[in-house]
């Protein structure tokens, strides 16, 4: 009975703490798009590797507009997961252009900027409608080492899902770009806020805490059978389906502070009160034996 209490006072603990820990979104990668594998795309750029990772080069030294499509994405089961198309890349030299346009009154000079851009081909609203495309982009020029970049992809219920997604790469003059592989990523985020997560760990391992302290001295006094062996076969209920709950999360990727929260309890219900349970039942047995024992001794 003893070991019944300190164990139910330990989850009482520890449960509060296994909430603390944020749920920060995490990221899941789809797919990776290696630039070997895409070589024939590019025959005016250059893909070598450097530490086990292909690079692709694209450099513009004529002076003259580059644009390049470094990737299409069609597949519509992968497009409906992604939320994000990342890339490592860095730039050497490069350069702002510069356009000159005339109107009536004067002429005047309009910078470009190099970029990195992901259409968004967007379905009509209506059957026989123009089809849209929305841009995610990012403007670079000079000279910059090795940056992350995220380029977010158009999933709102209102605009529709993308049926193509392309990135594109615009020099408008001299320069150039290295990009590592790119990746399609998916941002999983928890089932449960930090804050949901606290409250929940908090409450219940309070709850379950004292109930299991009640229950381990009732049992110790031989009080209250029904209750105590009832109460334990649904707290080993409860064990088994916050494990398999934790596992559907590890599974789902579900970060660490929500899987945490319910396999702790999980498996310290299901083990505490699976391996108390014939010993508490066993006393409980041995009690009854001894008071109608002791009930036909007086009798007599």
């Amino acid at each position: 009975m003893k070991k019944l209490f300190q164990i139910s006072l330990l989850l009482w603990l520890v449960s509060p703490v296994a909430g603390q820990e944020p749920a920060q979104p995490q990221e899941r990668t789809l797919r990776v798009y290696d630039w070997k594998e895409l070589k024939a795309q590019f025959p005016s750029g250059e893909i070598f590797s450097r530490d086990g990772t292909s690079i692709l080069k694209i450099k513009n030294t004529n002076g003259t507009p580059l644009e390049v499509s470094l990737l299409i994405i069609a597949n519509s089961s992968i497009i409906k997961k992604a939320d994000t198309v990342s890339c490592e890349i860095k730039w050497e030299n490069v350069g702002i252009g510069r356009v000159e346009h005339t109107n009536l009154f004067r002429s005047f000079e309009t910078s470009i900027s190099s970029s990195l851009q992901l259409l968004n081909q967007i379905p009509p609203y209506a059957s026989g409608g123009d089809e849209r495309t929305n841009t995610s982009r990012f403007d670079f020029a000079g000279t910059v080492n090795w940056q992350r970049y995220d380029l977010n992809v158009d999933r709102t219920e209102v605009e529709g899902l993308p049926t193509q997604l392309e990135l594109k790469l615009f020099l408008p003059t001299n320069g150039t770009v290295y990009l590592r592989p790119v990746k399609l990523l998916r941002v999983v985020t928890g089932w449960w806020s930090p804050q949901q997560i606290g409250l929940i760990g908090g409450i219940g391992g309070s709850v379950i805490g004292c109930l299991g302290a009640l229950l381990g001295l009732l049992a110790s006094k031989g009080k209250a059978r029904n209750f105590v062996l009832t109460t334990m076969k649904i707290f080993i209920a409860l064990g088994i389906l916050l494990t398999i709950a934790g596992f559907v999360a590890v599974v789902s990727s579900q970060p660490y502070a929500v899987w945490y929260a319910l396999l702790l309890p999980g498996v310290i219900l299901t083990l505490v009160f699976s391996l108390n349970l014939p010993s508490i039942q066993r006393r409980y047995d041995e009690l009854e034996i001894r008071r109608m024992t002791s009930v036909d001794a007086m009798g007599s």
